[in-house]
């Protein structure tokens, strides 16, 4: 019931219950004059305005003792929401107010009690999310930057050393070092886009464009690429005349991040990756299908995690960087759109991406 309902409700009632009141105890005291005493007491008073007197105290009674009621309810709900703040306070954030009793707008505030402590609860969970994964990324640098440097130094100290005595060990040892610093830019270059996409920083250059136009050029380009790699990337089905609003190069690094990681952990012999482009309702859907091994349940929803990898081995950098999928993840949202990964049917694994279609634009 709303307060001011309840407001004019108790004043109605405190007139009738006034008016009720001075005219039973009028009639008593009548009563109790004329039949016992034997006196007119409206004569005895000799025009002493007695029933309005009467009508005085009787309003009195009635004012306080709904008063006294309405702000025994107004207490009842702000001891309520005093007990709530201070569980909140306390740290449970899971604590919740019944609100059956409570009138309109206290039920309201009720309400817009609970939905903020949820909301508080998913910001104090996002954070300790974030800082669990900030941990897992110092971790993964570390550990990604270690080993090829590890190597760097112990190639350069074999050089200054005289270990390479012959030209052969020379290149052998320089090449090494060569591919190893390769990696640390690599790793270092992620990184950097990782980070820059995360914060909001990276500049998108956004385009309408026919999405099944620009995966044909796209993987025209990247084919004997992944072919040499021992990835055969082939279209199985696509869509004509449907555009979304993508930035065309970043669009072109999520293929290549996720047909990268077909080649690391795909099959080494016969490996292939098949793409199909269809339409679904207001969103496009874009699989990248590979003939791997897939991927352990479990592990589904952590692949889009920074620096975590499907295998267990994380020896050699030179394999991934552990960020490609998590660049997906974060390009993909900067796009409006989703995407996540399965393991299908039929055997292999595959990444499902899906981003909002322009109706009636065209590049």
């Amino acid at each position: 019931m709303p307060i001011k309902l309840r407001i004019f409700i108790s004043n109605i009632l405190m007139v009738v219950l006034s008016v009720g009141l001075a005219f039973g105890l009028m009639t008593v005291i009548h009563f109790i004059f004329d039949t016992f005493i034997g006196i007119d007491i409206d004569e005895y008073h000799n025009g002493t305005p007695f029933n309005y007197i009467v009508i005085l105290i009787c309003v009195l009674i009635a004012n306080f003792l709904f008063t006294r009621l309405f702000v025994k309810h107004i207490k009842a709900a702000l001891n309520v929401l005093t007990d709530a703040v201070r569980e909140i306070k306390g740290g449970n954030l899971n604590y919740i107010i019944e609100h059956t009793e409570f009138d309109t707008e206290f039920s309201a505030v009720c309400d817009d009690f609970n939905e903020m402590a949820a909301r508080l609860r998913e910001m104090v969970e996002q954070r300790q999310a974030d800082e669990k994964k900030r941990k897992e990324l110092i971790a993964g640098i570390s550990h990604d930057l270690r080993t090829p440097l590890a190597t760097i130094k112990a190639y350069i100290e074999g050089i200054k050393k005289g270990v390479a005595a012959n030209p052969e060990m020379q290149k052998k040892y320089i090449d090494t070092i060569q591919g190893n610093t390769e990696d640390l830019e690599y790793i270092i270059n992620q990184l950097f886009l990782f980070s820059k996409i995360d914060i909001g920083e990276f500049p998108f250059k956004f385009d309408i464009v026919d999405i099944g136009s620009e995966l044909d050029k796209i993987v025209a380009v990247l084919a004997d690429e992944y072919r040499a790699k021992g990835l055969e990337v082939s279209i199985k089905e696509n869509t004509q005349n449907v555009f979304a609003s993508i930035d065309i190069v970043q669009f072109k690094t999520i293929i290549q991040n996720v047909l990268g990681n077909s080649v690391k952990y795909g099959k080494k012999d016969g490996g292939c990756s098949e793409i199909s482009c269809r339409e679904q309702g207001n969103s496009v859907s874009i699989t990248i299908k590979d003939n791997g091994a897939g991927v352990p349940e479990k592990m589904l929803g952590r692949i889009f995690d920074v620096f975590y990898r499907g295998d267990a081995s994380r020896s050699n950098p030179g394999n991934g960087s552990g960020l490609g999928l998590a660049i997906c993840l974060k390009i993909v949202e900067r796009l409006n759109g989703t995407i996540r990964a399965e393991n299908a049917t039929e055997g292999g694994f595959s990444i499902i991406i899906t981003v909002p279609i322009q109706r009636g634009e065209s590049k």
